[in-house]
């Protein structure tokens, strides 16, 4: 149900997947983990992630889906190697600003979580290919996200879109559009 301090003492550690338990917190010490390239969390009881996570600047791979997390901290604007971010199935109402720093990332994914809206900051993801953030509460896409010309495939499905700009047309790259279950007309 929890993890000691001490991991922050397996300072070769690269992976660590610790999904499907009981987990309620990540100790601070994760952040010790400096040669960490994958951290996998999901399928637990998080609430939160620790502020010390900004200190994995080796992470290219971050997965907390299925937890109990409403936020992002800042501090994920750190992680500057990162190339997938899954943050699936939990309570997230927005994402933060710093997501804008992640210029390495090419997955993203926040299916089934309470977004409202997507920040700006989402369109300086320049390499990001895969965005799903189908089965959340959006009612418009930000202008933003039509600049990611890397993008093959777009999730905004079961959303509450109610019409999709012209501007989609500049995603050249689109190869898969989900749009199901939206409010279009």
């Amino acid at each position: 149900t929890a993890l000691p301090e001490s991991i922050g003492k397996l300072r070769a550690l690269t992976k660590l997947h610790v999904g499907g338990n009981k987990l309620t917190e990540l100790p601070a010490a994760i952040g010790r983990l400096a040669k960490l390239t994958t951290l996998r969390v999901g399928t637990n009881k998080l609430t939160e992630l620790p502020a010390a996570i900004g200190r994995l600047t080796k992470l290219t791979w971050l997965e907390v889906n299925l937890n109990q997390l409403t936020e992002l901290p800042a501090a994920i604007g750190s992680l500057v190697a990162l190339t997938k971010l899954h943050v699936y199935g939990n309570k997230l109402t927005e994402l933060p600003a710093a997501i804008g720093s992640l210029v390495k990332l090419t997955a993203l994914s926040v299916i089934g979580n309470q977004l409202k809206e997507l920040p700006a900051a989402i369109g300086s993801l320049a390499a990001l290919t895969r965005l799903n953030v189908g089965s959340n509460q959006l009612t418009k896409l930000p202008t933003a996200i039509f600049n990611l010309a890397a993008l093959t495939e777009l999730d905004v499905g079961s959303n509450k879109l109610t019409e999709l700009p012209t501007a989609i047309l500049n995603l050249a790259a689109l190869t898969e559009l989900d749009v199901g279950s939206n409010k279009l007309t």
